[in-house]
């Protein structure tokens, strides 16, 4: 690659996404002019396996037959539980906190090689997984379930299973560095800061990146967070600090891999900088691919404002030249076309999900209801399951628990509310709801809503003979005093729902512990 032009060399360094199922002009001339490096793909992108299969090979044809020659990274986020991007037609896995409430790193590391297989024979080349934070603040918005848990040693051994398995197939990508497990602003909408010292940062959230790269990951996500212990300047975070991702991730820890940003249109960085100077300290800091999701216009001025600063001289060529080496070397590993053939939602594949989702969960509290009476009739109060964050997508209902305890036969009488919980629908349901109800509520991290809190209280206050099934982070216990028997499944996945209700009525065994310290 060190005979491209300036241009065809920035652009091995920019990922872009785009909406639809069809490839955009803008996205066929930076392949076909300027040599785009990789494609992120969102839901919004896919309909089923075979169509988002079809649209990777058009975009590979298309990369391979341009000028230059050189295929594209594929990524996608496809996490687990509630972050994945492909949900229909293939093997979604539990949520990296079900994971963790196995506490078994040989099904982290089946887990992981199936979803990687699969994702290869889509076509893709990069999963931005595993998240490797340390979730040990309860009031997180945006890492939550997505994390193994909130011991550094256990996060960084189930990560290092991970990794294994997802690198027999595509790249793994440890995030969000250096940890994004300690904040309560989403970086989607803010720039967090965690202030922790040094000392503190290297007994904890750097502990699974540090392990990680000793396994071999391949690549690692910058998080954008600001770490002032690390990086003296104010309000730079880590995503574009010279000190944080050159200084400590390569000449400290001894990363060799990519290093790529987060989605750089995230408010973090939007806020602070524009789109061509956040790019710009991207690749002074050490990035090799600056991530543009969603916006044309900063999409191109994103790759202008590098070719402009190489050209100015405030950017060395061989800075640019260093990134394209580990990019062409991860290419030749990964980047494959025609894709390799492999199942797709296999049937033993869709079992191996269901037997994790069924062992991961964790009866927290049981005051003799876990099973059920098999006698008496249930009254099911059951919260909508809602994106919680930007790096969500809406949760797509094609089960509730209350049809799935139906389909073992409960007599089940259901109510739906939102996440929030209105005053009309408190009143609605409160008014519903006898003392000697059997009541089963779903909840879905209640401690970061008010309403759906307050509902819950009174429920478990009013009606002896309850269950909380906690869909989301079982932290949310704190706002609930009543609660006398708790089930946390840590998902609203349907294979979620379908295996609390299985435990419920005395047709599977949870096995899990908490990964997590409720207060």
């Amino acid at each position: 690659m060190h005979d491209l032009s300036l241009e065809a060399k920035v652009g091995q360094m920019m990922m872009f996404g785009f909406p639809g199922t069809e490839i955009p002009n803008h996205i066929r001339q930076f392949i076909e002019e300027y040599n785009l490096g990789g494609i992120i793909i969102f839901s919004r992108n896919v309909q089923s396996p075979v169509q988002i299969t079809e649209l990777n090979s058009k975009l590979q044809e298309l990369a391979f037959g341009s000028p230059f020659g050189v295929g594209l990274f594929i990524a996608v986020d496809q996490e687990g539980g509630p972050v994945a991007r492909i949900t229909d037609g293939v093997s979604v896995a539990p949520a990296q906190m079900a994971i963790g409430a196995l506490h078994s790193p040989e099904k982290a590391y089946q887990i992981a090689k199936t979803v990687g297989q699969e994702l290869a024979a889509m076509g893709f080349s990069i999963n931005l997984a595993p998240c490797v934070d340390v979730n040990n603040n309860p009031h997180n918005p945006v890492i939550g379930v997505r994390s193994f848990g909130e011991d550094p040693l256990q996060v960084a051994e189930l990560g290092i299973a991970a990794v294994r398995g997802y690198q027999e197939s595509v790249i793994a990508t440890a995030k969000h560095f250096p940890g994004h497990g300690d904040t309560a602003v989403d970086s989607h909408l803010g720039l967090p800061v965690i202030p922790h010292s040094r000392e503190r940062l290297f007994e904890v959230e750097l502990v699974p990146f540090q392990k990680t790269i000793a396994a071999g990951v391949e690549a690692i996500l910058a998080a954008h967070v600001v770490f002032p212990a690390i990086e003296p300047t104010p309000g730079l975070p880590g995503s574009l600090s010279h000190t944080v991702l050159t200084k400590l991730l390569r000449q400290e820890l001894g990363f060799n891999g990519l290093i790529m940003t987060d989605c750089m249109e995230m408010q973090a960085v939007t806020k602070h900088y524009t789109m061509g100077e956040a790019a710009v300290l991207a690749v002074e800091a050490g990035n090799d691919l600056v991530l543009v999701s969603h916006t044309p216009e900063l999409q191109a001025e994103a790759f202008w404002a590098v070719v402009n600063a190489v050209r100015s001289g405030r950017i060395s060529e061989d800075r640019i030249d260093e990134s394209l080496a580990r990019i062409a070397q991860a290419k030749r590993a990964y980047v494959q076309w025609p894709f390799p053939a492999a199942a797709v939602g296999a049937p033993q594949s869709l079992e191996l999900m269901a037997e994790v989702y069924a062992a991961s969960m964790t009866i927290v509290r049981n005051r003799g209801l876990i099973p059920l009476p098999a006698t008496r009739p249930v009254t099911v109060i059951e919260t909508r399951g809602q994106a919680a964050s930007l790096a969500e997508d809406a949760a797509r209902v094609s089960i509730t628990l209350a049809q799935a305890l139906a389909d073992f036969g409960a007599e089940v009488t259901a109510y739906y509310i939102s996440s929030q919980v209105t005053d009309a629908e408190y009143k609605k349901i409160t008014g519903l709801v006898k003392p000697h109800d059997l009541v089963i509520m779903v909840t879905q991290d209640a401690h970061r809503y008010p309403g759906q809190a307050k509902l819950a209280d009174y429920v478990t206050a009013t009606c002896p003979e309850h269950v909380i099934v906690g869909a989301r982070t079982p932290y949310e216990l704190g706002q609930m005093p009543h609660a006398s028997t708790y089930l946390a499944a840590y998902s609203s996945r349907p294979e979620a729902l379908r295996q609390a209700a299985a435990v419920l009525v005395g047709r599977g065994q949870a096995q899990g512990s908490l990964p997590v310290t409720l207060a």
